[in-house]
């Protein structure tokens, strides 16, 4: 970065390689470390934004980055590594090969403590991955290749042609997508896009919703703005939009949204349905909740009542649209949370499938008596376990039908009952998260 000096990048190499061993020690989200890592007297801005592209990059690429590791290490296994020694080599390699950092410039930051490191960096980064991979499965292959669980490759590889899954891969390693738009409970909200551009945003506006604005350039400028802090302007990813479109809202409607924390989607929602309209939000986990009702009272929606409670058991009634906005795998956002691929595995996607099930058939079975009830099912996924799986399954079970969604994207993988009725979002496809958005109706 041009504005940084050699004492911001060596200090950033300094926090990156302590938040990377707290991660090897406790796997936990890694902003979530590296927030904690921060020393406000002597962490500048342009620090802190190189220690995150310094961990997060290394998160991003873990997959590549160990193979190269195991390659460099030759007869040594990286498991006898200790999270002081792996964290290093993973910085190190990662900034030679990926930012093009000499290899002497790092043995001074990095490797300094043991010398004999440097020749497994130096090995590391010489791997042909190409050759190196050659005989392994094309799943394995895409696997180290663009560093996703194997398992998940394989997924998509079943459900999608390979140059999407390639595309997809490649748009998770990239950057997010960002979208702004007016808090309409606040004052002024008619003119957000000229503030934005007073700020130093370049911003677009996008072609399928009113209202909703693409930033190309500078989401910086907004995110430091008091317009950002003090909620005039909401950052909200266009899939999380559109999955409220599909509700088909109109002005006086009463709809649960049943897994509301943070509350984004409760916020467009409660302007959907004003003046007389109401929104029920229920969040399960106190803390959530807490921090939901305090973001909510800032944005200043007055029409929204906030409950402490479980969707399985189904505490509300008197509503006639429904959102499920499910516990997921969140693996739609890995170009924004990478954490996320790697605490993936069939052992979780089962539980969280659990609690997909558990919150489906409660609140279709509490609404069976009050046919006409509409539903959508939505979750930041790109598992079919947790999108055309669930809906064919609550098909079966329970007297229901499919809506049409009402709204742009792809249709769902193929092979499915509801295949063509339901959505997906795709990051290479549609600029947004990956989401999968079902519709439909409660009948007799």
């Amino acid at each position: 970065m041009d504005s940084d000096t050699p004492e911001n990048v060596s200090r950033a190499r300094v926090y990156a390689l302590r938040a990377l061993e707290e991660y090897h020690r406790k796997a936990r989200p890694i902003m979530s470390i590296l927030r904690e890592v921060e020393t406000p007297s002597e962490y500048s801005d342009e620090t802190r934004i190189h220690t995150n592209s310094l961990a997060a990059g290394v998160i991003k690429h873990l997959n590549t980055i160990d193979f190269l590791i195991a390659r460099g290490l030759g007869a040594r296994k990286p498991s006898q590594l200790d999270a002081r020694e792996r964290s290093r080599l993973r910085l190190a390699v990662f900034e030679c090969r990926w930012f093009g950092t000499t290899l002497e410039t790092l043995s001074d930051e990095y490797l300094k403590e043991d010398t004999r490191m440097v020749s497994v960096v130096r090995k590391a980064i010489e791997v042909d991955i190409d050759r190196a991979t050659q005989r392994l499965s094309a799943a394995s292959k895409l696997s180290v290749r663009y560093s996703h669980p194997s398992f998940m490759v394989e997924t998509l590889l079943d459900n999608l042609p390979e140059d999407d899954v390639l595309e997809l891969l490649k748009a998770n390693n990239g950057g997010r997508h960002y979208y702004i738009r007016a808090n309409k409970f606040k004052e002024g909200h008619e003119i957000m896009p000229s503030i934005a551009s007073e700020l130093g945003a370049i911003i677009e506006p996008d072609d399928d919703i009113q209202g909703l604005y693409r930033v190309t350039r500078n989401i910086d400028k907004i995110v430091a703005s008091k317009s950002f802090r003090e909620g005039d302007i909401l950052i909200h990813d266009k899939a999380s939009v559109l999955i409220v479109h599909a509700l088909d809202l109109k002005p006086g409607d009463v709809v649960w949204d049943s897994c509301a924390a943070p509350g984004q989607k409760t916020q467009l929602i409660a302007e959907q349905v004003v003046p007389s309209g109401r929104v029920v939000a229920s969040e399960r986990y106190a803390n959530r909740l807490r921090i939901a009702k305090e973001r909510s009272n800032l944005l200043e929606s007055a029409n929204v009542e906030w409950l402490h409670a479980d969707a399985s058991k189904s505490p509300v009634r008197n509503v006639r649209k429904i959102l499920i906005d499910a516990p997921c795998s969140s693996t739609g956002t890995l170009n924004s949370h990478p954490y996320y691929k790697w605490r993936l595995n069939k052992q979780t996607l089962l539980g969280i499938m659990s609690v997909q099930n558990k919150i489906l058939d409660g609140i279709i079975e509490r609404f069976s008596d009050r046919p006409g009830t509409e539903i959508v099912y939505a979750t930041c996924s790109v598992l079919p376990h947790e999108g055309e799986s669930q809906i064919d399954s609550v098909l079966n079970r329970h007297k229901i039908e499919l809506l049409d969604v009402g709204i742009p994207g792809s249709i769902g993988y193929p092979g499915f009952e509801c295949s063509k009725s339901v959505r997906r979002l795709f990051p290479h496809k549609h600029a947004t998260s990956g989401f999968f958005i079902a519709r439909f109706r409660i009948t007799d």
